[in-house]
C-alpha cells in the first residue's frame, strides 16, 4: 500500500510538471454569436439541427426539429471530426442561424440559450450565455446569425461530435442550424493567395527587362 501510494504521488508530480492538472474539466472554447446576414441559405449544406428543407446529402442526417417547438434542448446526430472535415474542407468552420419566426410577436424575438458542440461526449465549445435574436430575412435568403470559433485543428479523424441548441420563444416554423467552412470564405482562413492577372504578370516582366537593360548599360558605362 506504502509502494503504491508513493507512485500515486509520483504521478502527479509529473503531470503538475507538464501543466496537467489531474481531475480538472477541459477547457470549454467560447464561441462568438454574430448577429446580421452573413450566409446564405442556399448553402446550408449541411445542416445539424432544422426542418425538412435542409439541402442535406443522403449520407449526412440530421435532427429534425418538431413543428411549433417553442422551448427545447435538441442535438444533431452523431458525426466523426473526419466526416465534418470533408463536409466543411478543413478544420474551421461556422454555423448559420436560418430563424423561421412570427415578427407579429415579441418583433419575432428568438432566445438563443446556448449552443455548444461536444467532442466524444465532453463540450468542447459553447457560446458564452444566453442571447435574443431577431429574424432579419424572413424566407429564403441569408441567415440571421452566425456562430464562429469552431476549429477541429488536433482532434483525431475518429472523434465523435455533436451538437445541441437551447432555446426559447419559438413562435412559428422550425429553425435551421447549418455549417459552413469558414476557409472558404474570401480572405479567411486556409483561402489561396490571390494569382496575378495576366496584365499584372506583363507589367513584372516588363519591370524586370527593364531593371535589367539598366544593369546592362550601368556595365557598359563603368567599362
Amino acid at each position: 500500500m506504502h509502494c503504491r501510494s508513493l507512485i500515486v504521488a509520483a504521478a502527479v508530480v509529473v503531470l503538475s510538471s507538464i501543466g496537467v492538472q489531474p481531475g480538472l474539466a477541459n477547457p470549454i472554447t467560447v464561441l462568438s454569436l454574430s448577429q446580421g446576414p452573413m450566409i446564405q441559405q442556399i448553402d446550408n449544406r449541411p445542416c445539424v439541427i432544422g426542418d425538412p428543407s435542409c439541402h442535406n446529402p443522403a449520407s449526412v442526417p440530421y435532427t429534425l426539429l418538431r413543428p411549433n417547438d417553442k422551448t427545447d434542448t435538441v442535438s444533431s446526430p452523431i458525426y466523426t471530426v473526419d466526416q465534418i472535415r470533408a463536409l466543411v474542407g478543413g478544420d474551421v468552420f461556422d454555423v448559420g442561424i436560418d430563424l423561421n419566426q412570427a415578427p407579429g410577436h415579441d418583433d419575432g424575438a428568438y432566445r438563443l440559450n446556448s449552443f455548444a458542440m461536444a467532442v466524444n461526449g465532453v463540450t468542447m465549445f459553447s457560446t458564452s450565455g444566453a442571447t435574443t435574436l431577431f429574424p432579419l430575412n424572413p424566407g429564403n435568403g441569408f441567415s440571421d446569425a452566425t456562430i464562429s470559433g469552431f476549429n477541429l485543428a488536433g482532434l483525431p479523424g475518429n472523434a465523435t461530435l455533436v451538437f445541441t441548441t437551447n432555446f426559447s420563444g419559438g413562435t412559428a416554423g422550425r429553425e435551421q442550424y447549418f455549417l459552413r467552412g469558414a476557409q472558404n470564405v474570401s480572405g479567411g482562413p486556409g483561402a489561396p493567395s490571390p494569382t496575378p492577372e495576366p496584365a499584372t504578370w506583363l507589367l513584372l516582366g516588363t519591370g524586370a527587362l527593364g531593371l535589367l537593360g539598366y544593369k546592362a548599360r550601368s556595365r557598359r558605362a563603368s567599362a
